[in-house]
């Protein structure tokens, strides 16, 4: 998926829950059980969880560019290194925000217009992790195996098919 691909999900996210704000704010607010149970501590394990499982995958896939760029001898993956660092910067701080929305949420609940705010900006924060989970992997899989091409088999001699004779 491209990045452009990617910010146009998030923009069309955002459009959609503008409206479903201004609409119908019930649909998104604590009168839906799920959104009302899951934008708090439950929110936060699941940002948790993906961080800390991903940022570990992050670390191994950095190490295979190492190992990529030794086996070469020279260093060739400065984009996907960015790339990579980029997305790890962007898990930690979605998960910064995820915890201002949570910690925020019971300030502004004072209606369902509040409630719909930031149980949707909860709902971003889970949209654009599944986003960088699929730019994580989609490079995963665009690393190539290197496979050094095996010598050829040595020439063997043909067996011995000479039969002694007895005198």
């Amino acid at each position: 998926m491209s990045r452009t691909l990617s910010y146009v999900i998030l923009v069309l996210f955002v459009a959609v829950s503008v409206v479903l704000i201004a609409a119908r704010p019930d649909w998104v607010s604590d009168k839906n059980a799920f959104l009302e149970n899951f934008v708090n501590h439950e929110f936060l394990n699941l940002l948790g969880v993906i961080l800390a499982i991903t940022l570990a995958s992050v670390a191994n896939i950095h190490l295979e560019f190492n190992k990529i760029e030794e086996r070469f001898g020279r260093e060739g993956l400065k984009t996907s290194r960015a790339n990579l660092k980029q997305n790890a910067n962007w898990l930690v701080g979605l998960f910064m925000f995820g915890l201002f929305v949570v910690t925020l949420k019971p300030l502004i609940s004072f209606n369902e217009v509040g409630q719909a705010a930031a149980n949707t900006a909860a709902l971003f924060v889970v949209v654009w992790h599944v986003l960088i989970l699929v730019s994580l992997y989609q490079l995963v899989f665009a690393i190539p195996p290197h496979v050094t091409p095996a010598a050829p088999p040595a020439p063997q001699s043909p067996p011995n098919t000479e039969q002694k004779t007895q005198p």
